[in-house]
């Protein structure tokens, strides 16, 4: 019996040293475990990680409902699930989103958002909270407002 319990010891810190190792994070960017993460150090993605390769075209008010202080279920609802391989309970949502300019060209933005700082304790009704929002290219902001 002893022999079953080591092999499944075992098996178990595999299996967590495999998700770890695949990129199954919970934040990216220099300290948004933290909720607040200085422009400078930010890190998006490359767009190739996305599981969603193409991005997803999405509407004008939409994202414009999206704020500071928004929960994740409002941002879910909104646009959808994060385009990478984070997990609901991460502290930060990376998106590839289009949208079509004033001449109908289609433009390609990456929009992160960065969840409230005490994620362990901040617990508002069972909800987390945006807390930055960020864009790159910058410009893409325009398209919030």
């Amino acid at each position: 019996m002893k022999l079953f319990g080591y092999r499944r010891t075992v098996n178990l810190l595999a299996a967590t040293l495999v998700l770890t190792a695949t990129g199954c994070s919970w934040y990216v960017s220099p300290g948004a475990n933290h909720g607040a993460v200085n422009a400078d150090n930010l890190v998006f993605p490359e767009q190739a990680g996305a599981w969603q390769k193409s991005g997803k075209i999405v509407d004008k008010n939409d994202i414009a409902k999206i704020k500071v202080g928004s929960s994740k279920d409002e941002i879910y609802q909104a646009i959808g699930t994060p385009h990478f391989k984070e997990g609901f309970n991460a502290r930060e949502w990376d998106y590839m989103l289009k949208f079509y300019d004033a001449n109908d060209n289609l433009e390609t933005c990456q929009f992160k958002i960065i969840f409230d700082n005490n994620y362990e304790g901040r617990l508002h009704g069972g909800e987390f909270y945006a807390t930055q929002l960020y864009w790159q290219p910058a410009f893409c902001a325009k398209y919030a407002s």
